[in-house]
């Protein structure tokens, strides 16, 4: 297994060659099953709708046949009316009602039999079925000596205005009962018990493939008359009774017609899965025509590498040209890219960390001042700085109006009922008025609510105004948590004892800087130097201002702020490759200052060398930059290679590929490949006017190894094939 992955390793043509066959071969397959989905899809809606028409027709036929059966039996009641007038006996009226019947019952086809009830009597005559009147309740029999017999209690349906369909059945035998308007038992009771046949008939006619079962259904969804009914069992409650097409699940939908006579329904089951196999036929003479694309792709992919593979093969050469000829050429640039990008970030770490490690300096040395004295604890730093990931920091500001604050046994005090050691330290102190920084460790969950209980006592029994910060877990975030606690102790004219995270958002008088501190590195990124030091400027100025204030910050507060403008300018010349050495006095010499002097003392030679050091970072660009005419001259020398590219460009003149596109862009008002492609086609428009070269050599002449490439731009330009140029020229 090892020879093999080494062996692959090292073929980056075939790796190349089977990852854009794999590309194209997955785009044609894709395409053609979106094809046949797509087909299926449409060839499903179209007989869908199909389906729905003619269950509309079928529907609209047994709603016509319905309405026949109540004028056959509107007319049959004058009929047995004149009987009942013209014979008294009852044999001969009976006679004569069953020759009315039998008329009826053979001149309408969907009636199969009628059966007719004589006024408070129990005779019956029946034309087709054999019907008995017993116990108020029809019994119905195809023949006297049938065995099976279905009960008609009509019942439950007198009293209708209007003629019903009654579906009454067993476990074998079921009848279609048309039964027309009824007052009472006591008088004459019709009823015709239909033909399901003549609907079947209608049902047969709609089956195809597709549709697999058909079926009259009532309201309660039980099968009048069907066509393969057993099929639908399965989904008789599984769907939507209302007109359309309902799916059941992967392999079937159902077509459903509502509206037919008597809350009846016509139903019918589509299978998907016909359908996906009548499409699949019709493409299977596809299939070939689809590998004949395959092997047309391959050659496609062959020629391509030309294209793509070559680029990369002279681009390696350039970055690694003592590489082995084995040696996978990604492999190669991944190794040189991942060197590169490994070396920024070190860079960028060591930056953070001594950013990191000087501000743990500076409130070292902030709180030592307040540390002097017999009752107070020495105060450790390093807790603040540590991994625990139990712990939140936190800001308390404590005030007393009228006497001086004991802050040393404050923080005393918080040492002793704070879980571990040195968990308070003072950060600013005067005398009425005290900072502490709390490290407050343990699991509980609401350790702000603990301090402001605490806070509250100390309100309670001493008087002293507090106000808390928010929490967090990371010592760069104190400077915001300074912010926070300055704006809660705005409020103690309304509370006492204030928390900041109780307060409803709003901005404070002062503000940590982070807004223009991100501006500055926009700026700088954008090479925009003198919109750098005008923001640098505003800095400065909230800062000097803050600090001649009477209510000014605490110095650790400044220095962080001046800390993250060093960090900020530095990783900007470091994304630039500006080498550290070019300024690494300059910024060690603004890091002493800000950590070992007071900011009032050092404020000119602070804000002297921040300025230098952007000084420093425009005249290292500058010393890269180039004239609109050295990248003029750099282009028209260079147009003609086909590996020129703006990144090549950038590489030479030493700068990054985003800066040398926006340098282009700003002096020549135009991107890199516009212009270049204009130099190349004035190439070429001389070239076909004043030579005979053919237009293949002419394409390489001006940095196009693809003459079908240069060919399709010309004209796109022109408007002209080369040709056509040379031959009006």
């Amino acid at each position: 297994m090892d020879f093999l992955k080494k062996k692959w390793e090292g073929h980056t043509y075939l790796k190349y060659i089977l990852s854009y066959l794999l590309i194209v071969m997955v785009l044609l397959l894709g395409f053609f099953f979106i094809i046949r989905d797509q087909l299926t899809e449409r060839f499903f809606k179209q007989r869908s709708e199909q389906l729905q028409f003619q269950l509309t027709n079928a529907g609209e036929w047994l709603n016509s046949n319905f309405q026949h059966l109540s004028l056959v039996e509107s007319s049959l009641d004058d009929t047995l009316a004149l009987a009942e007038s013209l014979y008294t006996k009852r044999e001969p009226h009976k006679y004569h009602v069953y020759q009315e019947l039998m008329k009826i019952d053979c001149s309408v086809q969907l009636i199969n039999s009628i059966a007719y009830k004589f006024d408070n009597s129990n005779d019956i005559i029946c034309t087709q079925h054999y019907i008995t009147y017993d116990g108020n309740v029809f019994h119905i029999t195809n023949a006297p000596s049938a065995s099976t017999t279905i009960i008609f209690d009509p019942t439950p349906y007198l009293g209708s205005s209007f003629g019903q369909l009654i579906l009454v059945s067993d476990e074998s035998v079921q009848y279609l009962i048309y039964l027309p308007p009824t007052k009472s038992m006591e008088g004459a009771v019709r009823f015709f018990v239909l033909d399901t046949g003549e609907i079947v008939q209608w049902q047969k006619n709609i089956m195809t493939d597709e549709v697999s079962a058909v079926a009259l259904i009532d309201g309660n969804r039980q099968l009048a008359a069907d066509v393969n009914g057993e099929l639908l069992i399965p989904y008789i409650d599984s769907f939507e009774l209302s007109s359309g097409i309902h799916s059941l699940d992967s392999s079937n939908s159902i077509c459903v017609q509502t509206g037919v006579y008597g809350g009846y329904s016509l139903v019918a089951l589509i299978s998907q899965d016909s359908l996906t196999s009548q499409v699949n036929d019709a493409f299977a003479s596809s299939y070939m025509g689809l590998i004949m694309l395959c092997v047309v792709s391959l050659f496609l992919v062959l020629f391509s590498m030309r294209i793509t593979y070559t680029p990369l093969h002279r681009l390696t050469k350039k970055l690694l040209p003592d590489a082995a000829p084995s040696q996978d050429h990604l492999g190669q640039l991944e190794f040189v890219f991942t060197k590169t990008e490994k070396q920024n970030q070190v860079l960028t770490e060591k930056l953070d960390g001594y950013r990191l490690f000087m501000q743990k300096s500076l409130l070292d040395s902030l709180v030592a001042s307040h540390s002097s004295g017999e009752n107070t604890v020495s105060p450790n730093i390093d807790q603040f700085f540590d991994m625990e990931s139990n712990k939140e920091i936190f800001l308390i500001q404590m005030a007393s109006p009228e006497k001086p604050l004991p802050y040393s046994n404050i923080q005393i005090y918080f040492q002793e009922v704070l879980p571990g050691n040195d968990s308070c330290i003072i950060l600013e102190a005067k005398q009425n008025s005290a900072t502490f920084l709390i490290n407050y460790m343990g699991m509980e969950m609401n350790k702000d609510e603990v301090l402001k209980e605490l806070l509250n006592n100390y309100y309670e029994e001493e008087g002293y105004l507090s106000a808390i910060s928010n929490g967090t877990d990371s010592p760069l975030d104190i400077p915001s948590l300074y912010e926070n606690v300055m704006r809660a102790s705005s409020c103690w004219h309304e509370i006492p004892v204030v928390a900041y995270k109780s307060l409803p958002p709003a901005t404070t008088a002062f503000n940590y800087p982070y807004p223009r501190l991100h501006e500055l590195a926009d700026l700088l990124n954008e090479k925009n130097f003198s919109g750098s030091k005008t923001v640098t400027g505003d800095i400065f100025r909230v800062i000097s201002d803050s600090v001649r204030s009477e209510n000014n910050l605490p110095d650790f507060f400044v220095c962080c702020i001046l800390v993250d403008m060093l960090t900020v300018i530095a990783n900007c010349m470091n994304k630039d490759n500006i080498a550290f050495d070019s300024y690494e006095d300059l910024y060690t010499e603004t890091l002493y200052f800000c950590r070992s002097c007071p900011y009032g003392e050092k404020e000119k030679e602070i804000a002297d060398n921040i300025y230098r050091l952007i000084d420093v970072y425009e005249q290292q660009i500058a010393n890269r930059a180039l004239t609109p005419a050295q990248v003029i001259q750099l282009m028209e020398t260079s147009y003609a290679d086909p590996d020129f590219s703006i990144a090549l460009l950038a590489d030479k003149c030493h700068v990054s590929i985003a800066y040398m596109s926006y340098l282009i862009k700003k002096e020549l008002n135009q991107s890199f490949s516009e212009y270049l492609w204009e130099l190349r086609l004035k190439k070429a428009k001389e070239l076909l006017s004043s030579t005979d070269m053919p237009i293949d050599e002419i394409s390489v002449a001006v940095g196009y190894l693809n003459s079908s490439s240069f060919r399709r731009k010309f004209k796109q330009e022109t408007g002209l094939t080369p040709s056509q140029y040379r031959a009006e020229n």
